[in-house]
């Protein structure tokens, strides 16, 4: 029998308690892997798009976003955790009565350190490579990082909603698209749509602003501007993979056939593994 869309979302989510509750230090390792995953995504991005700055290009914008879904496709592949996309699975399992919200706490804390962890580790190896010790390599990674830490709460936050909305679609619709070709296509195509719309992702952002703050660059990046950025983008990525994704595929996907207690035999199967 076909398995229903948000038992996928549910398997998925069973999947990464499995790990972390088995070994914190390799889920660890994993968020840590998609925070580096991340960086490499950003890199490619921005110096792909520096000569079209430097050339005051209209399609500079467009040029950064394009390859930005690779980032997701390094940790779907790749062995990721991320703490964004785990927002909605772990939500849709636990209203559904296979996950506690203790257990949803427990992973999204460790997915977001570890994520942070990642990318700070990744800053510190484009440190040394040498690759933004001179200030002109990095002037349009500088202005997309000074504009991102002077925008307003409000603005960040709505963005942050917008943004993890999208990025859980980029996770939810391939569960449901049969090849990997047609995953990967869907996945880098909704990124686009993310980053070209200008919306909010706070590990991208960690990821950005680590770089940007650790390679020579202008007075006005700094630490405690990251957090104005950083702190609502969080909080409204929670609110997006949460209820605009999770919450709400829940409610318009219903399983007519669910028993009682039905989604518990996830867990059971957990087990006798």
């Amino acid at each position: 029998m076909e398995i229903q869309p948000v038992d996928k979302a549910i398997q998925y989510a069973l999947k990464k308690k499995a790990v972390i509750d088995d070994s914190f230090l390799r889920y660890f390792t994993k968020a840590m892997l998609a925070g580096i995953y991340i960086g490499f995504a950003i890199m490619i991005c921005y110096k792909l798009a520096q000569p079209f700055w430097d050339v005051h290009s209209p399609a500079t914008y467009m040029v950064t976003s394009l390859f930005f879904g690779i980032a997701l496709v390094l940790i779907s592949y790749g062995g990721g955790e991320l703490f964004t996309g785990n927002t909605m699975a772990f939500t849709m399992s636990t209203l559904k009565g296979a996950t506690t919200w203790k257990d949803t706490a427990y992973n999204w804390a460790a997915t977001y350190f570890g994520n942070l962890v990642g990318a700070l580790f990744f800053a510190v190896l484009i440190y040394y490579s040498g690759l933004y010790h001179l200030p002109e390599k990095s002037r349009w990674l500088m202005e997309m990082a000074n504009t991102k830490m002077s925008a307003s709460a409000s603005e960040l936050f709505v963005k942050g909603i917008l943004c993890n909305w999208l990025v859980c679609l980029a996770i939810w619709l391939p569960m449901n698209i049969k090849g990997d070709v047609g995953k990967i296509l869907t996945t880098i195509l909704i990124v686009f749509g993310f980053m070209v719309s200008g919306y909010e992702h706070s590990i991208a952002n960690m990821s950005l602003f680590s770089i940007a703050l650790i390679v020579p660059h202008p007075d006005a990046i700094t630490l405690s501007s990251a957090l104005h950025n950083i702190i609502p983008v969080t909080l409204g990525n929670i609110v997006g993979g949460a209820f605009f994704a999770g919450a709400l595929n829940v409610y318009i996907f219903p399983n007519k056939k669910e028993k009682k207690g039905k989604h518990l035999t996830f867990e059971q199967k957990r087990m006798a593994k």
